[in-house]
């Protein structure tokens, strides 16, 4: 990409010459940006954008020509309107008119993709944004920001070259190494800052996961480390002392599996509760897993701390208890293997219980209380 300014104006009249090419056919406005007030009208043309700019540029009149007027240029027509707005937007940033009023106005009359963006040299301070070794700032900044994609690409493509099995587990690897992921019809796109990288098709994702099979020597290193730390902390009571809540203590866990073995833990939890499982990262050998697939949950919580094992159970869990034996086999069968601690299920024989009436109806009488029992 190249980058180059055009000249100053006080009429700002790149916002003419843009609006001409759109009316050709040949421009498109890509983005009307901190242009205030105005972007409350029904219709804006590009005499109401030159008035708004004359308004902020007008408080000081040092400046002749507040026009600031800019192209960037990509070879060719590999690079999108939108790979190009972005690249802009950020370039502005950098060139220090992040947050002055301006218009990106596509243009396709020639052989390389380009941009025009056209603001003013004067903030809403009333300041002049400084030109100082302007042009070689320009170079400069466009190419740290062009340097900046090139790694997030490279980045995300040796993301996608990791083992995973389903299309959550990407978004799950993605997400945990900086990267926006957003879910558009049948398309996941993938953002950095704010700034799209990559759209990616889900379909081709998926042609990407892999029955990893279990790699089992892998699997049983990992569980050993885990009960070996789980183990030491159950000993320390320090770090399990009651002003602990299970949220500090898997965090905890998960900094030292991260300093043993450079597998990152990431928990699932729903809003702000106790998580209810993880997914484990394992860079040293380039694979995402379920984590049961190495300790269930439940058991890392049991390991962690036992006196806390009500705080994982499943919220609002009511039994009819109509037919207690169909109910009960049912909520075990869907936990099992979905990282939720387990209670042991109490049963009860109501043949063979204790009459209330004939153990304490005589302590009742004593007191001077009512039995029961009125017949």
């Amino acid at each position: 990409m190249i980058v180059k300014i055009l000249s100053s104006s006080a009429t700002f009249a790149g916002v003419r010459y843009n609006h001409e090419k759109m009316r050709s056919g040949k421009g498109e406005l890509l983005k009307v940006r901190n242009f205030g007030s105005l972007m409350g009208l029904d219709k804006i043309g590009p005499k109401d954008f030159i008035n708004y700019l004359k308004a902020v540029s007008v408080v000081n009149k040092r400046v002749s020509k507040p026009q600031f007027h800019a192209v960037i240029s990509a070879k060719g027509k590999m690079t999108s309107k939108e790979e190009l707005l972005d690249t802009a937007e950020e370039w502005m940033a950098k060139m220090g008119y992040g947050e002055n009023p301006y218009l990106v106005i596509f243009h396709n009359d020639t052989e390389n993709n380009h941009v025009h963006i056209v603001s003013t040299r004067i903030d809403k301070n009333g300041r002049k944004i400084s030109s100082a070794f302007e042009k070689l700032r320009a170079v400069r900044a466009l190419s740290n920001v062009v340097k900046r994609e090139q790694a997030d690409i490279a980045k995300l493509d040796k993301l996608l070259k990791y083992r995973f099995t389903t299309v959550a587990q990407v978004r799950t690897l993605l997400e945990r190494m900086g990267f926006e992921v957003r879910f558009e019809k049948e398309n996941m796109e993938v953002s950095r800052s704010g700034k799209l990288i990559s759209t990616l098709k889900i379909s081709a994702i998926e042609s990407l996961c892999q029955d990893q099979g279990r790699d089992k020597n892998g699997y049983r290193q990992l569980k050993a480390i885990f009960s070996k730390i789980l183990t030491e902390r159950l000993s320390n009571p320090d770090l399990l002392s009651p002003k602990t809540d299970i949220r500090s203590e898997l965090q905890g866990f998960s900094r030292m599996v991260k300093k043993k073995t450079g597998a990152e833990l990431v928990f699932h939890s729903k809003d702000s509760e106790v998580p209810y499982g993880y997914t484990i990262i394992d860079h040293s050998r380039k694979t995402v897993m379920k984590g049961s697939e190495v300790m269930h949950f439940r058991d890392i919580i049991a390991l962690l701390n036992v006196d806390r094992q009500n705080d994982v159970k499943p919220r609002d869990y009511r039994i009819s208890y109509a037919d207690p034996s169909i109910e009960v086999n049912y909520i075990i069968s869907e936990l099992e293997g979905a990282g939720l601690y387990e209670e042991p299920v109490r049963t009860f024989d109501l043949q063979e219980d204790i009459d209330d009436e004939a153990i304490l109806g005589r302590n009742r009488q004593r007191k001077g209380k009512a039995r029961t029992n009125t017949r």
